[in-house]
């Protein structure tokens, strides 16, 4: 029966139109170094590529470690119709020695399996998980990210550098981790300035990017907001699009270097990207496939967080950012960033907050 719905993964390898780059949206390939007797296959599993985000840095994490490593590698994507994600991991699990997810759901779609006596010798590393998820079993290794304390940093530099006191945050789906980020946001917000607002929108999906622009021209038209935090899957692209039509709005991307897709593609893009909160999961996932290849697997059986200390959840600090920044500015951000590592700063974490702390929060930075 597992071959039989694995089967139907032929026809679902689909590229959502709203995150499709230029060309094709994934890679499959046999690197070629010097093989071991760890780990000889990997696999990620993922809705689409083509976001220009978290998906595709994850995506070239996969691409790097089988390249470098020698070992077969692959990325499936299932698309978005859910009845077809678990033939997409029964597929993966049954081909490849490791395979990468990023979602709790999914994280519980594995554990159905290996309570059911499956895939026992497969490595599952999921990221992005949330801090409170147990692994449960010895061959499955979680990753959290601390994108709360990036985004400290992200709204810290965006009401540092805005001429109006407004700053504006899309998300996508209103989720836990997306208000993890956007506590973050709002936290660095009001550390950086005591009456500062942000005006707050949800997409309600990672893939509408014209919806997203339209609540991005709202903030800016309405709200008066000057800077743009888009963290939206591919439906954050919208948010600098209506960033290119209004002089002196910048954008702050999320997940990836997204100023870097767009230099030679489409500038006008680029060129209101002042910087990135990035997510460094391709870092994260060649860390972990070098260490399980060398036969480290210390990690699988539990959680861990990584943030602003291991700098996985920082700023792109490029050139373009230094260009576009005041000594005095940049200064600020690096305080933050010293102050997270320290202790000294506290930033809170939208998991586990209560609906009215939260609410609190948001009415406190009401634009």
């Amino acid at each position: 029966m597992k071959k039989l719905l694995a089967s139907l993964l032929a026809v679902t390898m689909i590229a959502s139109l709203a995150l499709v780059g230029c060309g094709d949206s994934k890679e499959e390939g046999k690197g070629s170094g010097e093989e071991k007797n760890t780990i000889k296959s990997i696999c990620f599993v993922t809705t689409n590529l083509g976001d220009k985000s978290f998906n595709d840095i994850a995506n070239d994490g996969i691409v790097n470690s089988g390249k470098k490593l020698g070992l077969e590698y692959k990325t499936i994507e299932y698309g978005t119709d859910k009845s077809k994600m678990e033939p997409a991991f029964l597929d993966a699990a049954e081909s490849f020695d490791m395979v990468f997810f990023s979602s709790g759901e999914q994280l519980e779609l594995i554990q159905r399996h290996l309570e059911a006596g499956e895939f026992p010798d497969v490595k599952f590393v999921g990221f992005d998980i949330d801090p409170d998820k147990d692994p449960k079993y010895p061959n499955v290794f979680c990753i959290t990210y601390a994108q709360n304390e990036g985004d400290f940093l992200a709204g810290a530099l965006a009401m540092k550098i805005s001429k109006t006191g407004v700053i504006g945050f899309v998300g996508g789906a209103e989720a836990p981790v997306i208000n993890d980020f956007m506590v973050g946001y709002m936290e660095g917000a009001l550390h950086a300035r005591a009456d500062g607002k942000v005006a707050i929108a949800f997409v309600g999906d990672y893939t509408n990017a014209p919806k997203a622009k339209e609540f991005a021209l709202l903030q800016i038209t309405t709200n008066k907001a000057d800077v743009l935090h888009g963290v939206a899957g591919g439906a954050g692209l919208g948010v600098f699009e209506a960033a290119t039509e209004h002089k002196g709005v910048w954008g702050i991307g999320v997940d990836a270097d997204q100023r870097q897709f767009f230099v030679d593609s489409k500038p006008e893009i680029a060129n209101v990207i002042l910087t990135s909160m990035l997510k460094r999961n391709d870092i994260a996932i060649e860390d972990i496939v070098t260490r399980t290849y060398n036969g480290d697997t210390s990690d699988f059986g539990t959680i861990k967080k990584w943030g602003v200390e291991k700098e996985v959840t920082v700023l792109v600090e490029n050139d373009y950012y230094k260009e576009n920044t005041t000594e005095e500015q940049r200064a600020f951000v690096d305080e933050c960033k010293k102050g997270i590592i320290d202790g000294s700063i506290k930033v809170s974490t939208g998991y586990g907050m209560d609906q009215d702390t939260l609410n609190a929060l948001r009415n406190k930075v009401k634009a």
